[in-house]
């Protein structure tokens, strides 16, 4: 499916769906969207929106993300799951689930790859977790703390991010830039994945319920971004 052919239409408004559905999705949710370990053709896409935070020293110490799931995933979990915990405030309910998810994303890096000048660095737990349910879609936010520092052209930064299943597809939102809070002469940039044909046919061909042998293969799927800041 096009990148742009999906998610990204007007979302027609509906009934507010009930408190304890949303919980539900919490709880199942994280298995539907993390057993996608077992299978490899994308059955679900997140627009991801990305902020660079830097200190006043002009190093970066954080990386915050914003996963926005598509309207036909948010929807198919909703309609999904039957009713639990009746009566249960929708702040608790959404609380409930983002620290579900986020439990369950730990084991895999929170889909975040980091490396600097190749070198994978260790993803440190997440923070300032939050679900939210905004024009028919799931938010989910959270940060991760990194070990400041300052890409520069000695020690450039990349990050990727991306379900290793391939499960669910994840691409920067076409519509928002990656953002550079508190950053000095500093740039971001993105590369595109390019696949090889033979690897982007295999994927195709690939179920719900089949296993990929191929090890990490999200990786071959996902966009690179690279960090570098001017030498101070």
């Amino acid at each position: 499916m096009s990148r742009y052919a999906r998610g990204t239409g007007r979302v027609v408004p509906g009934r507010r769906p009930e408190v304890a559905t949303l919980l539900r999705v919490g709880l199942l949710g994280a298995f539907l969207l993390f057993a996608g370990a077992a299978t490899a053709h994308p059955h679900a896409w997140i627009d991801l929106r990305v902020s660079l935070l830097f200190d006043d020293a002009g190093e970066l110490y954080a990386l915050r993300q914003e996963w926005v799931f598509d309207p036909s995933y948010s929807h198919l979990l909703l309609e999904d799951m039957d009713a639990s915990e009746p009566g249960l405030a929708m702040d608790t309910a959404l609380r409930k689930m983002t620290e579900r998810m986020l439990e369950n994303l730990r084991e895999y890096d929170y889909f975040t790859e980091v490396r600097r000048n190749e070198r994978r660095l260790d993803i440190a737990e997440a923070r300032d977790g939050e679900l939210l349910w905004q024009q028919r879609r799931l938010h989910l936010h959270f940060e991760l703390p990194l070990e400041p520092m300052r890409p520069d052209s000695a020690q450039p930064l990349q990050y990727r991010v991306y379900d290793p299943s391939y499960w669910i597809e994840v691409l920067h939102d076409p519509d928002d830039v990656i953002h550079l809070e508190g950053a000095r002469d500093c740039e971001a940039r993105l590369e595109r994945a390019r696949p090889e044909g033979w690897l982007v046919a295999y994927a195709a061909t690939l179920t719900r319920d089949q296993r990929a042998p191929i090890e990490d293969l999200g990786r071959s799927f996902a966009e690179a971004v690279f960090i570098q800041c001017d030498e101070r």
